[in-house]
């Protein structure tokens, strides 16, 4: 429950100096608690939000964030001790953020628990990815920052101070010195020294700052000291003492105000419970840190008796749900094996819907299907259903990407790229052949002249929603078809921008290279952007013209045109339209074109090519019906790349509750770019 320490007419002060979430023993602070003790606060306009808590649970300390922000009243939050991880955001709800003198605050990236086989950790990583998600979503709205700052931040676990959080605009404002500590000072140590420097007047003591503040810290005047700060000849006056006394106050206050944030920190989540043991150590100069850890201690073991056998981990009712009614729908939709025992595998989307909100703690009884589905979009923030729908939207678009015919892959290169910068990418050169070294002979150092292409990745992506018309009809069905044909979309789409890519320019010859030459261009290579690779006077798929493509590959130099680089063909890409032919050249056993017919076949026996076509080849404008490639290994030498966002070919699926429209609309993101591989791999016949 929330602790309220105060309460006006219409202003409250509620803590919350405890973890966040229930722990096993059922202490913490839940979302659910929280939210049914604010709703008894009627009348408030103000909420002064205390926090001092090392954060919890995420799923409650959204839910608390919420119902904060859903709250008519202004929210003032004062960070009085530590906001860390979700303590952090929930503070992120403030109209007006303070941090407390000595206060801190710390940001990470969520993490969790997980076992279970392969698939049960790339899902248990998915969702802490749609955790992260939403927390930067929090932190970027109230900071303002970049959202890759901020995720580089949770990456590095991030601490702040008063004045850093300020700085980066997680907190409006940092409070001044401690003023108790420093009274305390002014009333205590203070007067304690005039009366100390007065007596020592008639001795004609020389007082400097530096014994004054020695003495001072002792508290309690020594002789010895007394008779070390005393000659013979020097005179004190009353500017000295006092000038010196401001000195040895200030070190003074600076002491205390350290003395009694470590006290504080000391105390941590405890400070509620033992108050009136932090305040008496607060007030004590002379109790440290040390010793009112001490204290604590103690107080805390008292009367505890401790716990018999052992404490069983088990999993969370929500997570078997998830998981549960997941592989539940997925079974009725064919894509996985129905489960003996599955009690999610039978149920309606409604029901699906009725079950997730009860797990939440939302009555559903005597609701229509209407209605649920209603309950479901209004409490979007503490069900999980937008989740499940998510994660099996996601698998349903992953299956139906995974399966489309996809054929770039077999003639261009998946490669990674960092960020969405302009990434370099170096072409085939070659390292001078070895020399020989006599005995005794000093190795050189051979050369490589290099040349490069430019890989970048962008983003591309699509929404899918579900209604609540789907949700009351138990309209699984087209949900899922929407979810299939997205993931066709998004495979689709790289290949359509690779193929657009290979064709794309005057003509449909390529890509203008680095070198200012196109890609595919019939100039020598040995004059300003020649690359020798293309046969503008096309030839018929046949056994000589694939000799003649293999042979201008084989002899293609590297970049400081003496090395032959001896690149053979791998791949013979063509439209659907010469499909047959081309089969039948590279296939058959003997020559067709020879008049001999016991003739071996060049193009089986030796060029050994694996035939590749798409029907995206039959629509070019540009003889896009005869035109036929060859092409190396990619794994080999690239002719191109398609590069991914951190090499992830996966489509990115995340949900969001319309409230405007009554739909979960469900995004699905791909970062991707193609890119120039290198020239040299790739051969291309205008085809007749």
């Amino acid at each position: 429950m929330i602790k309220v320490v105060s309460r006006g007419k219409d202003t409250a002060d509620i803590l919350i100096h405890e973890q966040i979430g229930a722990d096993w023993f059922g202490d913490g602070l839940t979302s659910k608690s929280f939210a049914e003790d604010l709703a008894k606060l009627e009348g408030i306009r103000q909420i002064n939000l205390r926090i001092n808590s090392p954060g919890g649970s995420v799923v409650d300390g959204l839910g608390i964030y919420n119902t904060l922000a859903q709250h008519p009243a202004r929210i003032n939050v004062i960070v009085e001790g530590l906001a860390a991880s979700m303590a952090s955001v929930v503070a992120m709800v403030g109209d007006n953020i303070t941090m407390g003198e000595g206060a801190l605050m710390m940001i990470h990236s969520p993490w969790s628990f997980a076992m279970g086989n392969a698939e049960d950790m790339r899902k248990a990583a998915e969702v802490l990815d749609k955790f992260e998600g939403s927390l930067l979503d929090i932190y970027v709205k109230r900071t303002g920052l970049a959202r890759a700052d901020i995720k580089s931040m949770l990456a590095k676990e991030t601490w702040f101070n008063g004045a850093e959080a300020v700085e980066q605009g997680f907190a409006d404002e940092a409070a001044a010195a401690d003023e108790e500590a420093a009274a305390l000072v002014r009333t205590d140590n203070r007067e304690r020294f005039t009366a100390f420097a007065s007596s020592f007047r008639q001795h004609k003591a020389e007082i400097t700052p530096l014994r004054i503040a020695a003495v001072l810290k002792s508290v309690t005047p020594d002789a010895n000291e007394v008779s070390k700060m005393t000659t013979a000849t020097a005179s004190v006056s009353t500017a000295d003492i006092e000038a010196a006394a401001g000195k040895a106050a200030a070190a003074a206050i600076t002491a205390q105000t350290d003395r009694r944030r470590k006290i504080r920190d000391s105390f941590g989540k405890f400070s509620a419970q033992h108050r009136e043991l932090l305040d008496s150590c607060l007030e004590d100069p002379a109790c440290s840190a040390d010793d009112a850890r001490a204290k604590l201690l103690e107080a805390v073991g008292k009367d505890v008796v401790p716990i018999a056998g052992t404490v069983q981990i088990t999993q969370d009712s929500r997570d078997n749900f998830l998981a549960g009614a997941e592989k539940g729908i997925l079974a009725k939709l064919g894509i996985e094996k129905r489960e003996a025992g599955n009690e999610f595998t039978g149920m309606s989307l409604p029901d699906i819907a009725a079950h997730a909100l009860t797990l939440a703690g939302i009555s559903v009884r005597g609701l229509s299907r209407d209605k649920i589905a209603s309950r479901v979009f209004a409490t979007h923030s503490t069900s999980d259903f937008p989740q499940l729908m998510a994660n099996t939207a996601g698998k349903v678009l992953r299956n139906a990407y995974e399966n489309f015919p996809n054929t770039w892959q077999l003639w261009a290169a998946a490669g990674s790229v960092s960020d969405f910068k302009i990434h370099p990418r170096i072409q085939t050169g070659s390292f001078n052949n070895l020399a020989v070294i006599p005995e005794g002979g000093e190795y050189t150092f051979g050369s490589l002249k290099e040349q490069y292409e430019n890989a970048q990745a962008t983003t591309k992506g699509k929404a899918i929603a579900l209604t609540r018309q789907m949700i009351v009809n138990d309209d699984l069905g087209a949900f899922n078809r929407r979810a299939q044909l997205m993931g066709r979309a998004a495979a689709r789409s790289v290949n359509v921008d690779a193929y657009t890519y290979l064709s794309s320019g005057a003509t449909n010859l390529g890509p203008t290279s680095a070198d200012t030459g196109q890609y595919f261009n019939a100039n020598a290579a040995t004059t300003a952007g020649g690359h020798a690779n293309y046969t503008g006077t096309g030839t018929a798929i046949a056994t000589a013209s694939i000799a003649l493509g293999r042979k201008t590959m084989r002899v293609q130099k590297d970049a400081s045109n003496t090395e032959t680089l001896n690149i053979l063909p791998k791949i013979l890409l063509t439209c659907t339209g010469k499909e047959d032919i081309a089969w039948a050249v590279i296939n058959s056993a003997t020559d067709v074109s020879q008049s001999n017919p016991a003739k071996k076949n060049y193009a089986a026996d030796v060029a050994r090519l694996t035939l590749v076509t798409d029907p995206f080849l039959d629509g070019v404008a540009t003889a896009g019906t005869t035109r036929w490639y060859l092409l190396a290994d990619p794994a080999d030498i690239a002719a191109f790349e398609v590069v991914f966002l951190d090499g992830n070919q996966t489509p990115f699926v995340d949900e969001q509750v319309e409230f405007m429209t009554d739909a979960m609309a469900f995004k699905v993101r791909l970062d991707y770019g193609v890119a120039i591989g290198d020239w040299r791999a790739a051969y291309l016949n205008a085809g007749a």
